[in-house]
């Protein structure tokens, strides 16, 4: 079940609230008088013992979307609302009574007014059954007000007003203590009434119910107290009362650890699974790119025919020009090392040129080419020091590279520096209290943020077999909990231990709730801060949101609404010079889809979005605006515009797909400071024209029948 601290201690606090009035209702029952006015007293306190409980329920079950959750919240909400037309009306039976018990006779108006009122809102409320006018639930459960909230509570306003008004007119004919006791269960609803129109999320107006309640009840039991003809009762009834509410107070105490407790165990796995989660997303972004880099250096045909060369002539003869290749790899992407090593001279080639020539029957610092080699895969990682850079520990990406027969040529591949993911990792080691670790199959640790433990120690490993890739196997222990799961890109496994899994102190939480009840008429004070935090909460959530509304599901990238958005604020913001405008069509999507079925067609989408989105950076935003369309808005200067566009051209063609289809794409390219004539909208329209201009020529060039969607 979901629910938040703020949650637990309003719902807390509203059941401690409920026992109490439903003891002073008790009480009442005990006093045994007689007459009608103290006879709706109880009555007041046993409807307000139910509302109570009610708005408890409504606050447990929130946030929750199942079945039960939305009909225990619905209920809840409406039994409120109702409660309250209830307790007005008996509020104002009880003032009759009252004024009838010392001769009084009332004029009806009143009445009249309070009964118009109260039908209406009985209107309102049913009516919001089949029509939401009053207030309504969002998909996540939540409660929210509508227009037909403001008319209810202006009448439940009138209504207490009208009761405020007979109880001042009729003032001298009660006691002083008891006209005061009337009058501030009139008024401070009202108060409390219009402090809630401005506080979303917690129940104001009825814990000022129950306290003006209360304080009407006291002014009874003080006047009970003077009675000589009950004082040997008294002391009987102190005691009853003071033995049920003991009982009452230890038993909703006991339930409440109980259920937190509950409640504690599913939100730490859950809160636990999402700081995994967050460790497993981190890590995979830090490897991605070297991945991709090495990748698209194996694919390299400019790097094939160096080495080819290089094999006809001498590993000297084309050493400057691999160091010129590999200098614009390291300082294009960052990275410390990259290298390439020629299969047949054993060359090490770096960006500084020859840098040694591998050795693996004598260099114990060769081996890694062996068993590279000897593992048959395509690229792998390999946790070593880095002889060209004074020794740093670093994590080597390495790829194979096959000439167009498939025999190898050589490896080449990227350095990621250590200490930069053991920085990463630290990270969240301190933040969250956890401890990460990525390992091999036999439990060698591969990175670690200490470093004296990295390729020395082991981590159990015996249930490695039970780890999948798709999801983090969660297992309990004695003051922390483990999550593993295998990273199949990376061929290690993530292991995130939660050393504080329990996220929610129950006892800290109940005994905050008992303060805050006991302290209840100080809750006024505080409400500010109370709501702020609740206002944070929702502008967050309502951020999520806005960022779902405007993503692609499929693609990750940004979707036509997001696309129009932004050029909307284009045109406003009169930017249109500065923007570069890409449209991007994959080509024979069609044909794929017919051959292959829609998966193959779903991943060359995804592919083309990848590569869009690796090309361009931060230099501009990518956007999916239908099936295979897709469109980038560009804000850098022309060389880093044809350095994004030959980017695009490599990772497009150096894409692999799982099916035995092959991801081209046409575009359109329009910088629109060129065609200062032109509209924004007509310059998106040329960028168009321009792709499908392109497609054309892709058609008439490869000779391939075009398959209309």
């Amino acid at each position: 079940m979901n629910i938040t601290n703020l949650e637990l201690t309003q719902a807390t606090t509203e059941i401690f609230a409920g026992l109490i009035c439903l003891m002073l209702a008790v009480l009442i029952l005990m006093n045994g008088d007689a007459r009608n006015s103290w006879k709706l007293l109880k009555w007041m306190f046993l409807s307000t013992a139910l509302l109570f409980f009610s708005e408890a329920a409504a606050y447990i079950f929130r946030g929750n979307t199942d079945g039960l959750s939305r009909f225990m919240t619905g209920a809840g909400n409406f039994v409120v609302f109702l409660l309250n037309l209830v307790l007005i009306c008996l509020f104002m039976r009880y003032m009759y009574e009252l004024l009838n018990e010392k001769g009084v006779t009332v004029s009806k108006i009143y009445n009249r007014i309070v009964s118009t009122c109260i039908v209406l809102n009985l209107l309102i409320l049913v009516t919001n059954l089949f029509t939401k006018w009053m207030y309504y639930f969002d998909d996540a459960n939540y409660y929210h007000r509508n227009t037909g909230w403001y008319v209810y509570t202006i009448l439940n306003v009138v209504c207490i007003l009208t009761a405020g008004v007979m109880c001042i007119y009729y003032r001298r004919s009660v006691k002083k203590t008891m006209f005061a006791a009337l009058l501030l269960y009139a008024f401070e609803p009202v108060i409390a009434i219009i402090v809630q129109t401005f506080v979303y999320g917690i129940s104001i107006t009825n814990l000022g119910i129950a306290i003006a309640l209360s304080l009407m009840l006291l002014v009874y039991l003080v006047e009970w107290s003077k009675a000589k003809e009950i004082k040997e009762r008294r002391s009987l009834d102190m005691i009853i009362l003071f033995v049920i509410m003991t009982i009452s107070m230890s038993a909703s105490v006991f339930s409440c650890i109980v259920s937190l407790q509950k409640i504690s165990s599913e939100n730490s796995e859950r809160d636990s699974m999402i700081l995994a989660h967050m460790v497993s997303d981190s890590i995979e972004r830090e490897f991605i790119k070297p991945i991709v880099v090495s990748k698209t250096m194996s694919n390299d045909y400019t790097l094939k025919q160096y080495i080819k060369l290089g094999q006809k002539t001498s590993s000297k003869s084309v050493e400057d020009k691999i160091a010129v290749y590999l200098n614009s790899i390291k300082t294009g992407f960052g990275y410390q090392m990259v290298f390439v090593v020629c299969d047949q001279s054993g060359a090490f080639y770096t960006y500084d040129g020859i840098s040694k020539y591998v050795d693996i029957d004598n260099d114990p610092h060769d081996i890694w080419y062996k068993t590279f080699l000897e593992s048959a895969q395509a690229y792998n990682l390999n946790v070593d020091t880095d002889e060209a850079n004074q020794g740093t520990l670093t994590v080597f990406v390495n790829q194979e590279i096959l000439d167009e027969n498939g025999k190898l040529l050589g490896v080449c591949g990227v350095g990621v520096e250590m200490k930069e993911l053991q920085r990463l990792i630290k990270r969240y080691e301190i933040k969250y209290n956890l401890k990460i670790d990525l390992i091999d199959q036999e439990g060698l640790i591969q990175v670690d943020s200490d470093a004296a433990r990295i390729e020395r120690d082991h981590l159990e490993h015996s249930y490695l077999d039970q780890v999948s890739s798709d999801e983090f196997l969660y297992e309990t222990g004695s003051g922390s909990s483990r999550m593993t799961k295998y990273m199949e890109d990376l061929d290690w496994y993530l292991v995130v231990e939660d050393l504080n899994p329990n996220k929610i102190n129950v006892f800290e939480i109940t005994t905050a709730s008992i303060i805050i009840f006991v302290v209840g008429l100080l809750m006024m004070g505080i409400v500010f801060f109370v709501v702020s935090a609740r206002e944070r909460k929702a502008f967050k959530e309502l951020i999520e949101r806005r960022k779902i509304s405007v993503t692609d599901d499929m693609t990750g990238l940004f979707n036509r609404r997001a696309f129009e958005e932004d050029c909307a604020v284009i045109r406003e913001q009169g930017t249109v010079s500065e923007i570069t405008i890409l449209m991007m069509d994959v080509n024979g999507l069609k044909t794929v889809n017919d051959t292959y079925g829609h998966l193959a067609g779903d991943e060359l989408i995804i592919e083309a979005a990848k590569c869009m989105q690796t090309a361009l950076g931060e230099l501009g935003k990518a956007y999916r605006i239908g099936g295979d369309e897709f469109v980038a808005l560009l804000t850098c200067s022309e060389k880093k515009q044809e350095d994004v566009l030959q980017t695009l051209d490599r990772l497009i063609g150096s894409a692999k797909c799982s099916y035995p289809c092959t991801l081209s794409i046409s575009k359109g390219v329009v910088v629109c400071k060129e065609h200062p004539d032109l509209t924004f909208d007509e310059m998106k329209d040329l960028a168009d024209k321009r792709m499908y201009a392109d497609k054309e020529a892709y058609y008439r060039r490869t000779g391939k029948a075009r398959r209309k969607m």
